[in-house]
């Protein structure tokens, strides 16, 4: 049972759901909420509207028609975009503020986008999002992404009219997804996945914060399929990792670079407290087992990324160079004060102790030491890599830009390593991409996005 926090939030939520619909005696099959947990005040309208312009036990009943399908969340936020255009057309002649609301919420989904913790995307379908961000961007006055035709095709069918009745809503809501996901009733449990939902698919047991364009409500008592129970969770822990949990890990990630006994004493320090139930796992990102099916699917997929990165690496190599070179010179003037001189024999200057025997047996004045030409940096960078769901659409870039800052480093020969990190089946899984006792960056071409982060890690 997913869990959301927010008590007061949810009663907030309800009342506005009541004031929509014009009633305040039933109860809300549905809420919305932001990501921190504050009420989607246009969203929650939305809820309302529904019940006053249709008949929402009817719709709720065809909402849990596709429950047992695995892609039954995915398919309430995208039904949910068609009824927000019906209901927007059935209200705006009586509702004129409602242009206003939209507006304001297109602004706000936009705004969110430049949020950093959008690392708490846990859940979040890419497919809803850009059918989201095609239907606010017009609204916002921001650029209309790059839709694929079947992203168009979508988008143009998403926006129902306001002319039909419940049960036009409902024909609808089976023609869409009879037309886009092929579905005619019979769940969907498992099916070979492209790229990106094999990614998406690696999260099993991480405690799910829930940010998703509506929630359903329920009490917590399994009275409805996929109900979120909207009351305090205590400290809000994920779900502790089992032993098939890490052996998973295992089989995706590589064997463990450091030894057991070395892992258990970094996780008696710091997984403590809230993150008693985590894990760490400190990777390489080699030795994945080729007999796992899904460590297969996912070393395809990597395989695939990497690909792409070398070959934006090949098309943009003098832009990268000039970036390398430009970024080194800078650097040197930054860290200059970080450079020790390191010490080179002298008649006079600081006494070298253990040389001072060589004065008088060997008459040997050179016993002192100075500040010498040759310089050391007392500096060691460590790259930290976001390598979770939200970077799923910036791999290359965000590939080239490690590699521009990592070579930049290597030419002051200052030490740098370059981490992945993303949180997978209780796992914090830190994926070493360059060592720092190796020369050359060019390794970071490996990094792919794909698993979450957990609430709190940073």
């Amino acid at each position: 049972m997913i869990k959301k926090q927010f008590t007061a939030s949810a009663r907030r939520a309800r009342n506005i759901i009541w004031n929509a619909a014009g009633r305040y005696d039933f109860e809300p099959p549905f809420m919305a909420f932001y990501a921190n947990g504050v009420p989607d005040h246009y969203f929650n309208m939305m809820v309302g509207l529904a019940e006053k312009w249709l008949d929402l036990p009817r719709l709720v009943t065809y909402f849990e028609s596709y429950g047992a399908d695995r892609r039954s969340e995915e398919f309430d936020d995208l039904l949910w975009i068609g009824l927000e255009n019906c209901l927007y057309e059935k209200e705006l002649p009586t509702r004129p503020i409602l242009t206003s609301l939209r507006a304001a919420r297109a602004r706000q989904f936009f705004a969110e986008q430049g949020n950093l913790s959008r690392q708490q995307m846990e859940y979040q379908s890419m497919l809803v999002y850009t059918q989201q961000e095609a239907r606010f961007a017009p609204l916002a006055d921001k650029h209309a992404p790059l839709l694929s035709p079947r992203e168009k095709r979508m988008a143009d069918a998403l926006r129902f009219s306001g002319d039909l009745d419940t049960d036009g809503v409902i024909r609808a809501m089976q023609a869409f997804l009879q037309e886009f996901f092929h579905y005619t009733g019979t769940p969907v449990r498992a099916a070979s996945r492209g790229p990106v939902s094999v990614l998406r698919h690696l999260l099993r047991h991480e405690h799910r914060r829930v940010d998703r364009l509506l929630v359903r409500t329920g009490t917590g008592e399994g009275d409805h399929p996929r109900a979120v129970t909207l009351g305090h969770d205590g400290l809000g822990r994920h779900m502790a990792p089992t032993e098939e949990d890490e052996a998973y890990i295992r089989a995706v990630f590589g064997q463990s670079s450091i030894s057991e006994g070395e892992r258990r004493v970094l996780e008696n320090d710091l997984c403590v407290g809230e993150d008693a139930d985590c894990r760490l796992w400190i990777t390489n990102g080699t030795g994945t087992d080729p007999h796992h099916r899904e460590a297969a699917e996912v070393a395809a997929v990597r395989a695939a990324q990497q690909k792409k990165s070398e070959q934006y690496f090949t098309e943009h190599a003098s832009a990268l160079q000039h970036a390398v070179k430009a970024l080194s010179a800078r650097l040197e003037t930054v860290f200059s004060s970080y450079f020790k001189h390191l010490p080179e024999p002298a008649l006079a200057g600081r006494i070298a102790p253990e040389k001072a025997w060589r004065l008088p047996v060997l008459q040997d004045a050179r016993v002192f030491t100075k500040d010498g030409e040759e310089t050391e940096p007392e500096l060691f960078v460590d790259l930290l890599l976001d390598a979770s769901q939200s970077r799923m659409n910036a791999q290359e870039i965000i590939a080239a830009q490690s590699f521009v800052v990592a070579e930049s480093l290597e030419k002051l020969h200052i030490p740098v390593r370059v981490t992945a990190f993303a949180s997978l089946r209780g796992h914090t899984i830190l994926t070493t991409l360059k060592a720092p006792g190796k020369r050359g960056a060019r390794g970071v071409t490996r990094f792919t996005a794909g698993g979450w982060n957990r609430d709190s890690l940073a």
